[in-house]
C-alpha cells in the first residue's frame, strides 16, 4: 500500500472520529463482517477494515455504526468461515461502551497474517 493511500484514508478515518489523531494506519483491506440482528444472528455485509497501531477498525456503511476494537479489549481470536469460504475471524473483546464482552466475526484475505498481528498487539496467545 502505497503512503499517499494510507495517508488520505489515515485522515478520513480521523475525521470520521473512527481513529485517533495520535494513532497510525498500517494497513486496510475489503473485508466483510456480521451485522448483529438478534443475539447472536447476523448476516454478513461488505465493509473494509482497517488495521491501525491501536485498533481495527471495520467500516460499515453510512447508517450503521461502524465496529471499532482496540486491540487491548481483545480476550480471544478464532476462526470461522464465511458461508463455505474459511476467511473469517471470530473476535471476542470487551464491548467499549458497555464493558460487556461481546463477540464479532470479520472476514478478510490472509487471514492467519491480521489474526496474528492482533494476537501480538492484544497480548493474547492464537489457540
Amino acid at each position: 500500500m502505497s503512503a499517499s493511500k494510507l495517508e488520505k484514508q489515515q485522515a478520513k478515518l480521523v475525521e470520521l472520529g473512527a481513529m485517533e489523531q495520535g494513532d497510525t494506519l498500517i494497513d486496510f483491506l475489503q473485508a466483510s463482517y456480521v451485522e448483529r440482528l438478534v443475539g447472536k444472528m447476523g448476516r454478513w455485509k461488505q465493509g473494509w477494515a482497517y488495521f491501525t497501531e491501536e485498533r481495527l477498525i471495520v467500516t460499515t456503511g453510512l447508517l450503521e455504526e461502524n465496529l471499532i476494537i482496540p486491540y487491548k479489549t481483545i480476550r480471544e481470536l478464532g476462526k470461522c468461515s464465511q458461508s463455505l469460504m474459511p476467511i473469517g475471524i471470530v473476535i471476542t473483546h470487551e464491548d467499549a461502551k458497555t464493558g460487556e464482552t461481546v463477540t464479532d466475526r470479520v472476514s478478510m484475505m490472509k487471514r492467519d497474517r491480521w489474526m496474528k498481528f492482533m494476537a501480538d498487539k492484544a497480548g493474547i496467545l492464537l489457540s
